[in-house]
């Protein structure tokens, strides 16, 4: 494909199509892999999460619903036997870090979900599943870990507000837990959904046309908003084809390219090399929340010396081999 001419214009990131490469596993980690998602979002930004609206479905359905036994006094939207969800209920359960972000077909996703696991967990009743021993263990053992962890998540943390001059000194401590592990690009793309589409966009740059302005008025992604801007990504966050086509384009300058979700117009804004430190502004939000869980961890340790010195207890270790 041909390569032009073009400086960039600096505008926000989102990265709306990257593909997320994740395998959630159901049962008594649900939980946890939920706040590690929220923790994951403070240290990367809404690119990923925004984008992966399966993987926002998966979360939220691992913690997400018990039904009512009784007729419902809302709107029910889906009905098993005598287990009732209600349209309130789904609203009200649905996390705070998601609330707003759900589209019409991921809450309906939701109830599906939802509908699925009831009928399930009555088969598994029917096969008396909830009276094996193994099993009443696990759950018990799961029931336990969630109400530890809600009783740690629920402590008071020491100053919530975290200083600049704290994440400054943090960051400056620490440089090298901020290495880049792998190469990233920043990149801004227009999208459209036709060859002919694609020329046409290009005859305007070339002509002189603002890249922002453009993918703003014919881009089919959501980065559109943006300006195409994508922000820094890796090679595991793209398509292949996308991430080939960026290597051999000088800064500033455009290649086309296209893929399953459409004709790409790329303009490569910056290369960051495996090794080199990311930016503050890159990590502020991971630095603040590290800095928060160490917190969270000193006042758990105050907690157990409490409850060390109240309660009754021993330990045997020697017995151990």
């Amino acid at each position: 494909m041909g390569v032009s001419d073009g400086r960039p214009e600096a505008t926000p990131l989102r990265l709306p199509f990257i593909r997320v490469h994740l395998r959630i596993a159901f049962g008594a980690v649900g939980a946890k892999l939920y706040f590690l998602m929220v923790r994951a979002m403070t240290a990367m930004g809404e690119r990923v999460l925004k984008r992966a609206g399966c993987l926002k479905i998966g979360l939220i359905g691992l913690i997400v619903f018990g039904g009512c036994k009784v007729p419902p006094k809302g709107t029910a939207v889906a009905q098993v036997g005598d287990s009732y969800l209600t349209r309130e209920a789904l609203e009200r359960r649905i996390p705070a870090s998601f609330a707003g972000t759900l589209s019409v077909a991921e809450k309906r996703g939701l109830v599906e979900n939802w509908v699925e696991e009831e009928l399930l967990y009555r088969e598994a009743l029917r096969q008396k599943l909830d009276r094996d021993p193994e099993l009443s263990e696990r759950i018990d053992r799961a029931v336990r870990q969630l109400l530890a962890g809600e009783l740690i998540a629920r402590l008071p943390v020491r100053d919530a507000d975290v200083l600049q001059d704290e994440i400054l000194a943090y960051y400056e401590a620490r440089q090298t837990d901020f290495e880049r592990d792998q190469p990233e690009l920043r990149a801004r793309h227009i999208v459209v959904k036709d060859e002919q589409a694609m020329n046409q966009a290009w005859e305007r740059l070339r002509k002189g046309a603002f890249f922002g302005q453009l993918a703003g008025e014919v881009s089919i992604d959501l980065s559109a908003t943006k300006g195409g801007d994508l922000g820094y990504f890796t090679e595991d966050m793209v398509h292949p084809s996308f991430w080939s086509a960026c290597q051999n384009v000088k800064l500033g300058h455009r290649v086309r390219v296209s893929t399953e979700l459409g004709y790409h117009i790329i303009e490569v804004l910056d290369r960051r090399e495996a090794g080199s430190i990311r930016d503050l502004s890159d990590v502020r939000g991971e630095i603040q929340q590290r800095i928060l869980t160490e917190r969270r961890r000193e006042q758990r340790a105050k907690l157990l010396t409490e409850l060390k010195a109240r309660m009754e207890w021993s330990m045997d270790l020697e017995k151990i081999e």
